[in-house]
Parts: C-alpha cells; structure tokens; sequence
C-alpha cells in the first residue's frame, strides 16, 4: 500500500521537474536523440546488410554446388599459385558430370570474359559479359524484373539475344522499357529480351548474359588460363532427395572420374558452396557491427553526459527543496529515485525520438533502396535492444548526480539556499 503512492509521487515530481526546464530539458533530449539514432543507424544497416546478402543467396539457391579452380575461402595459408596452375573447366567435363549425375540435377557451364564494350547509339559501356549454356535456365538463380529469360532452346545455339542487369539497361535506355532494344557488341546486334532485378551492392547489375555458344565463338575456352574464367554450376533436381552433402560427393567423384585422377592424387579442382560463403560473410557483417557500434558509442557518451550534466545543475538548484523534504521525513531511497527517475525520463523520451527519427527515414528510404536490391530491415529485437540501452544509459548517467542528492544532509541543504 506505501510503495505505489510513492512511485507515485515520484514519478509526479520528476515530470515537474523536467518541465519546469523545458528548454535545457529539450537540449539534453536532442544529445539523447543523436546518440540512440547513431546506434541504430549501424543496427539497421548491418541488419540489412545480412538480410539483403541471405536473401540473395537463398535467391541464387543454397543447394547449388560450383566447381572452379579457385576456392572462395582461403585459410591463409594456402600457395594461390598453386590454384591459379589448376586446369579450367571444359565442356567435356561437364558433359561428364551430366552423364555421372544420371539426370538426377542439372549441370551448366557458366563462363565470364570482362572488359567488353557495349553500343547502343552513340552511347558506349564497358562491363562483363556471361555465357551460360541451357541448363543455366534452371543453374543462374536470376530474377527477371522486365521481359523474360532465355528459353533452353536459345541457349543450345548461337542465338543474338541478351538479358541485362538494371543497371546497365538504366545507363543505356533510362526510363525507357529496354525489352526489344538491339545493343552491339563486337560487331553483332544482340536483342534485348530481359531486365534482371536490382541486386545492389551485393550482386552485379551491370553484367550481359548471353548464350554460351556466342561467347565460346569469339572467345573459346583455354585450358590452362586466357582471358575467360569457367565455372561449372550443379543443382539437384529434387534436393530434398539428393542433398547438397550428397551432391557434393557425386560431383567430386564424377570430376575425378572425367579428369582421370588416380585415387591418391589431390584434387585438382575446387568444389564451392554457398552455405560455406554465407557464413564467412555473416562474420565479415559482424565485425563491421562492431566496428560501427563502437564509432557509434562517442555519440552515446555525449548523450549521457548531457543527462548527468543536466541532473547535476538541478541537485545544485534544488538543495533547498531536497532539504526540506528530508526533513519532513522523505527517505533518501525517495531522492535517489526520484533523480534516477528524472533520468530514465530523459533517456526515454530523448532514445524514442531517435527510433523514431530512425523509422521515419528508414520508411523514406525504403522503396528507393530496394530498387536498388537492398532489403531495408530491423528486427523487433533490435528495436528493444535500443530502447534498452536508452534506458540503461540515462539510469547510469543519473547514478552519480542521484546519489549526491541522497546524501545532502537537510540542516546544511537548507542553509545553501
């Protein structure tokens, strides 16, 4: 019965308190503000940043396999060299590993030659150029935003199409619909039939595919390097029967096979996931969080010196009125929540118009990011993780000021004023 009257009288004074100062109330706010947005600003992007790189792989498909000369993920102390003398993916070992798959998963080479240059009028780009042969329909894991893809049968010739990234169909055409436009590249019209979707930061919107058979004419397949870089993409046709760990040891098998190597020898190829890189990535995101929070933390220190600022010229301004309710017989524990009060006050307010200032440009931001690819997101936990540490930080700031209310003796408080 004691106890909630007099939180309740707590809670009263403090509010007068805080509004009795409204201009230096509203200073302090505005540090509060700037660091609980600054911490949130790094949540939000690491959050997106994670959410948009997830929903690109799950996009491409986490049950495909890569087989490349090159490992995606060194431990540091491999020789490189010794990858780069690896021999290159040919059409003969993938027309080996479709025959040791047994139609059970579609197998496409995918094969990349940079610096090509584009024309489309008078207006030239240099980007890359991909070539995918006809189970790279079902391989790719692109998303088509305009037009279509290319049909298996497009893929089996050399057939002068091409699908474009967005943004290299935004540097050619603009506003304009890129469907039905010719480019040319290397002295041969290519028809645009698709736009791709954005991918952002994480992907390549820049990029042209065309059929396999087409880029193989000008710029055939080299055995040990040249100017193009082979990959073969293996995806099972039903994985919740051929699992990725499954997959991954009948291609291995099926490349030593087609390479002849004796069952001693090293592999001489490289099998890549993309669950193994959405790990490594998911670390990388976590150290730029980090990072960011600690840059972010100067602003919160800012923050709660304000408050313990604030709360140290109102002991110095009310020792008077804290000497008179002491020796009325108000407890110290009254005072000293009474000023902690005072500070979870001012860290609330000040950290709910930083989430809120937050959510109001992530609601701007939004539609234009995700043009872009970029996945703009907090997660519910993360909100509350904020408001926590608003909170926390105005009760840590208070400490020091509250406690030096609670042990003003009354006599010697009265007689300062």
């Amino acid at each position: 019965m004691y106890f909630c009257p007099v939180w309740a009288e707590i809670l009263r004074q403090a509010w007068r308190n805080l509004t009795a100062h409204r201009r230096r109330a509203v200073l302090t706010l505005l540090s509060i503000s700037i660091g609980i947005f600054s911490v949130s600003a790094v949540q939000v992007f690491t959050y997106s940043m994670e959410l948009s790189i997830v929903d690109r792989f799950e996009r491409y498909g986490v049950s495909v396999v890569y087989v490349h000369h090159f490992p995606w993920k060194f431990d540091g102390g491999e020789d490189w060299q010794k990858y780069a003398r690896r021999p290159r993916m040919t059409l003969r070992e993938l027309e080996g590993l479709r025959q040791g798959l047994q139609g059970e998963a579609w197998a496409a080479l995918f094969y990349s030659v940079s610096e090509q240059t584009f024309r489309y009028g008078k207006e030239r780009q240099t980007t890359r150029v991909s070539g995918i042969s006809e189970d790279g329909v079902y391989t790719a894991g692109v998303e088509v935003r305009e037009g279509r893809f290319f049909r298996p049968e497009e893929l089996r010739r050399a057939s002068l199409l091409a699908v474009v990234g967005s943004q290299f169909a935004r540097s050619f055409f603009g506003k304009e619909s890129a469907v039905g436009k010719v480019i040319w590249w290397e002295g041969r019209p290519l028809q645009v039939i698709g736009v791709l979707k954005a991918q952002g930061t994480f992907g390549n919107d820049r990029i042209v595919y065309v059929p396999l058979p087409l880029l193989l004419r000008l710029y055939p397949l080299n055995r040990y390097g040249g100017r193009g870089d082979p990959t073969i993409l293996v995806k099972a046709k039903r994985p919740e029967i051929l699992g990725i760990d499954e997959l991954e040891q009948r291609v291995r098998l099926s490349m030593r096979q087609v390479r002849r190597l004796p069952p001693r020898a090293e592999d001489n190829f490289t099998i890549n996931r993309q669950d193994a890189l959405l790990s490594q990535v998911k670390s990388i995101v976590a150290y730029v969080q980090v990072v960011g929070l600690f840059i972010a933390g100067f602003a919160l220190v800012v923050g709660g010196t304000g408050v313990a600022n604030i709360l140290y010229v109102s002991v110095r301004e009310r020792q008077g009125e804290i000497g008179i309710q002491r020796a009325m017989g108000a407890p110290r524990a009254f005072i000293l929540g009474l000023f902690l009060t005072e500070g979870a006050y001012l860290s609330l307010i000040g950290g709910g118009l930083g989430i809120a200032l937050t959510l109001a440009l992530m609601g701007v931001a939004r539609p234009f990011l995700l043009e872009e690819g970029f996945i703009l997101g907090w997660s519910v936990g993360q909100v509350l993780k904020a408001v926590g540490l608003s909170l926390g930080l105005g009760i840590l700031a208070a400490l020091a000021p509250a406690y030096q209310a609670a042990r003003l003796q009354p006599i010697d408080a009265i007689r300062s004023t």
